[in-house]
């Protein structure tokens, strides 16, 4: 009798718990926003949806690790840092006190997509017509492009992230097309130039591209760029002067190249000395090839100048050897000349078989 009775019991507290496991809400983790994919650098908010009840007080768990900061309906957090395998579930006073806990949702980032400027020409005549074009790697469809020319960096402006640039935009939003035209080009269009993409809803954007450059050999009217010597070819470890001519009243003036590695500013001390308006690069070495000018304050480009570096390559011993048999050849042979010359003078006197022999 007893024991029928505890049978009674276990099978009324089972029925009872799985009557409550029934009742019991189902959570599930969501992304509110950006929309997938997602890159590094990105904020994101993700949601505890339990699709019963509001009262609900929200916990959070990343790679099975409880998150005590987290109490609310949504958590932002930073990728990658914070990239893992998230769970929520949540708690109430009242019936049910608990919802399930939700399946894992895996929050993983790439790398963000790269947004690439090219302009062709980028030497520009009097009256060309420059394109501009913007080229998004690892993804190709559904963007739209901005374009934007570079001027000096001024807080509170859209700036590159390296602070060498604010931009101010040439369009608008942007358009599906891929290029953008300066036509005919001017004077007023030389410079520096960036492109970003981007597309969704909410706009997710590419970062901007790193700087291209519009360049132009003719003399500006407010700064010029000298060089000493005077010439476009220089050879290693020899001296080389840059000499920005300012006119009027152009101030912080900055001397700029674009080399192998990327655009780079200040002479000094990053690859120069630098005395009033004259960078100096006291032993130059092949690094220093590529294309100068100066900038003045206002955001006026000088002219450019497009330096190239090259080693001195010292006379080998087999050439220097073959120069001196040469050499040798050459004076045997005058020698020989010579001696013809005398014997013939003084054949007449009988004497040329004494100046052989001798």
């Amino acid at each position: 009798m007893n024991h029928t009775w505890l049978c009674v019991l276990l099978l009324l507290n089972t029925l009872i718990y799985c009557g409550h496991s029934q009742g019991m809400p189902r959570a599930s983790v969501k992304i509110v926003s950006p929309q997938e994919p997602l890159y590094t650098g990105d904020s994101v908010t993700l949601q505890c949806y339990i699709p019963e009840y509001t009262d609900w007080t929200y916990v959070w768990y990343r790679d099975n690790q409880l998150l005590p900061s987290q109490t609310r309906k949504t958590a932002t957090i930073s990728l990658p840092d914070q990239t893992g395998q998230y769970q929520c579930h949540g708690k109430r006073t009242k019936w049910p006190e608990s919802s399930f806990l939700s399946p894992n949702h895996p929050i993983s980032a790439t790398d963000r997509p790269k947004a690439v400027l090219s302009i062709s020409p980028q030497w520009m005549n009097p009256g060309d017509s420059v394109t501009l074009n913007c080229e998004v790697k690892e993804s190709s469809t559904g963007w739209r492009f901005s374009w934007y020319k570079t001027v000096p960096y001024r807080a509170g402006l859209p700036s590159l992230l390296d602070k060498s640039y604010s931009v101010e935009p040439l369009s608008g939003y942007g358009t599906t097309e891929e290029s953008y035209t300066l036509s005919p080009a001017g004077p007023t269009d030389i410079g520096g130039y960036v492109c970003r993409a981007g597309r969704g809803d909410p706009v997710y954007y590419t970062n901007y591209s790193e700087p291209q450059f519009l360049w132009s050999g003719d003399m500006q009217s407010s700064v010029s760029l000298r060089i000493s010597p005077n010439r476009t070819q220089h050879f290693t470890s020899k001296s080389l002067s840059l000499i920005c001519d300012l006119k009027g009243n152009s101030t912080g003036w900055r001397l700029m190249r674009y080399t192998e590695t990327g655009v780079e500013s200040g002479c000094s001390p990053n690859w120069g000395s630098i005395t009033g308006s004259t960078c100096t690069i006291t032993s130059t070495n092949t690094g220093d090839s590529g294309v100068y000018w100066c900038e003045s304050g206002s955001g006026q480009y000088s002219n450019a100048v497009n330096i190239t570096v090259s080693v001195i390559v010292p006379a080998s011993s087999t050439s220097v050897l073959v120069g001196v048999v040469v050499g040798l050849v050459v004076a045997a042979v005058l020698l020989i000349i010579f001696l013809v010359l005398l014997c013939q003078y003084k054949n007449s006197k009988g004497s040329c078989s004494n100046i052989i022999f001798w």
